[in-house]
């Protein structure tokens, strides 16, 4: 089954290098030869259930290309940390890390500054994609139980209810994300059910922790608990986070895009404006999948023995997360659904709103240059066959089965692109070794069971990565921060064939560069003066395709 795949994607590799330099069209009546085209690709490939078990299958030659942006560090970084444990303490750990960015490695992890300020900082940055408003109302459990000294403190208003009521209040809910923890490893790893509160405190500028409830021994943590209680709770919040991100930007940009990409590759022939655009940015998908059956789905690997929820975890939450999609939750949908107009602060507000923009324009300005009505759309046999076909796939939501005009495909398509070349960055790449740190900010909680009531004696450290697993640890996350050269950058997207050579797209193109360029400098001018500048997401480091 998994061959039928590859095979897919060699032919549609093969594709691209035959029709580069072909016209990009949409199909006319009497056309037999593309007609023909289209049908014998269609009756070569299909959507299939994947296998994970990959033996013997000849690598695809996506994979090849994906590799040469390996982190060429990664090994080097294993061994200087190896070399300079044991780490059993926060200096020790500090040690390692100032190992590596004095070797010029790699730098220190943001998220080794584990204060409050920081930890609330980080949900602006590399973190809080699943951020929610509290509304009135919401989560009276645990939040009205909450002392108003500590909401003035933190929120900066006398009463929870008044934080609310002044939309201050947000919510990371990972209630039901400890449950995919593999449980042949709890003993050793695991990640439990927990909820994270947040308040915007307007006086301070910045984004305050609240409170940590643990769903599994239902506990609710403040600052006002003993130093290693808030801790354990902050380190409870952060494993399960990394866990939950790590499989939502895996399902949202991979899992997703990969049939409908073969629908695609069966319904289109190779010159069509929109399969030449969203192959552009599919790029490495089906390479990531062959990825993901040896690094995320495959027992013994170095995810599978340090991740919370290892391979089987990864894989069960995988299945249930994608009957949670739809193709239809563009960026204005998420935005609006999680309330975030009232978190500017958050960079995926500030930039990433301002990359859908970006996005969206130039998307409406290359259907026009190939449609000239909704008539022209609505009579596309071609796109209107993959429509059909992906609204029928399992595990693809909300597709149309039709496209009636200019606004449903121009939706879909920008969609599909600002997944892939934008958000997948926000959450995965540079950011995933900046989102987490040893020894409070790690991909699970290790060796010791939480606590079942308050005010014992807790000693953060016994939660922590052990000393032999740090420099795995560190390999796994350090295969994430790739090298861009800048040939694959957003700079330089659409320079290359079959874009090149479309004289509609001039304009549209040179727009869209333009536009990047001043986003560039946006985000250097505005993170300048940070003290951790959030810059891995500037155009110069944002490829086109998405990286595993």
């Amino acid at each position: 089954m998994a061959l039928n795949r590859f095979l897919a994607l060699a032919i549609g590799v093969v594709a691209i290098v035959h029709s580069a330099s072909a016209q990009l069209s949409i199909p006319v009546a009497g056309d037999t030869e593309r007609n023909a085209t289209v049908s014998a690709t269609a009756s070569q490939i299909a959507n299939v259930d994947r296998g994970r078990i990959l033996d013997g299958t000849v690598y695809p030659l996506q994979l090849q290309a994906i590799n040469q942006f390996n982190n060429p560090n990664s090994t080097a970084i294993s061994e200087t940390l190896a070399a300079s444990g044991p780490y059993d303490s926060m200096e020790s750990f500090k040690r390692g890390y100032e190992a590596l960015e004095t070797a010029g490695l790699i730098e220190v992890p943001q998220a080794f500054d584990g204060s409050d300020e920081m930890f609330g900082t980080m949900r602006l940055r590399s973190k809080g994609y699943t951020m929610k408003l509290v509304k009135t109302g919401e989560w009276a459990d645990p939040l009205n139980a909450l002392p108003n000294a500590i909401t003035c403190e933190i929120c900066g208003k006398p009463t929870i209810k008044s934080a609310i009521r002044s939309h201050n209040v947000f919510v990371e809910d990972f209630s039901a994300y400890g449950q995919y923890s593999d449980p042949k490893t709890a003993s050793s790893k695991y990640t439990p059910n927990v909820v994270g509160f947040f308040c915007m405190n307007g006086k301070r500028g910045q984004l305050l922790p609240l409170a940590i409830k643990i769903i599994d021994t239902g506990l609710t943590y403040t600052k006002n608990d003993s130093d290693g209680e808030w801790k354990l709770a902050k380190m409870a919040l952060e494993s399960t986070e990394f866990n939950a991100r790590q499989l939502l930007h895996y399902v949202y940009s991979h899992e997703i895009s990969i049939p409908i990409q073969v629908e695609m590759m069966r319904s289109m022939a190779e010159v069509h404006p929109i399969y030449a655009l969203l192959d552009y940015h599919f790029f490495g998908n089906l390479a990531i999948e062959y990825l993901g059956g040896q690094v995320l789905f495959s027992t013994g690997t170095s995810f599978d023995n340090t991740t919370a929820y290892g391979a089987t975890g990864f894989l069960r939450g995988a299945l249930d997360e994608l009957s949670r999609t739809s193709v239809m939750d563009d960026y204005p949908t998420e935005i609006a659904n999680r309330g975030l107009k009232h978190l500017p602060q958050s960079r995926y507000v500030k930039y990433g709103g301002k990359y859908y923009d970006i996005i969206k324009k130039f998307v409406t300005s290359y259907v026009r240059a190939y449609y000239t009505s909704k008539k022209a759309v609505q009579a596309d046999k071609e796109l209107q066959a993959w429509a059909a076909r992906c609204s029928v796939l399992q595990g693809v939501n909300g597709f149309p089965s039709s496209f009636k005009g200019f606004d449903d495909l121009v939706k879909i398509v920008a969609n599909f692109i600002f997944q892939n070349a934008v958000k997948h960055h926000f959450m995965n790449g540079r950011v995933t070794w900046h989102s987490q740190a040893a020894p409070f900010s790690s991909l699970a909680l290790y060796n010791s069971p939480l606590p079942t009531k308050k005010g014992v004696t807790v000693n953060p450290l016994d939660y922590a990565v052990p000393s032999d697993l740090f420099p795995v640890v560190s390999y796994l996350v350090t295969s994430f921060y790739r090298p861009i050269p800048a040939s694959v950058s957003a700079l330089q997207a659409y320079t290359a064939l079959p874009f090149a050579n479309e004289k509609g797209l001039k304009q549209p193109v040179a727009e869209f560069h333009l536009a990047m360029t001043s986003m560039e400098n946006l985000i250097d001018k505005s993170e300048a003066n940070q003290k951790y500048p959030f810059t891995f997401i500037k155009p110069s480091l944002l490829p086109w395709f998405s990286f595993i």
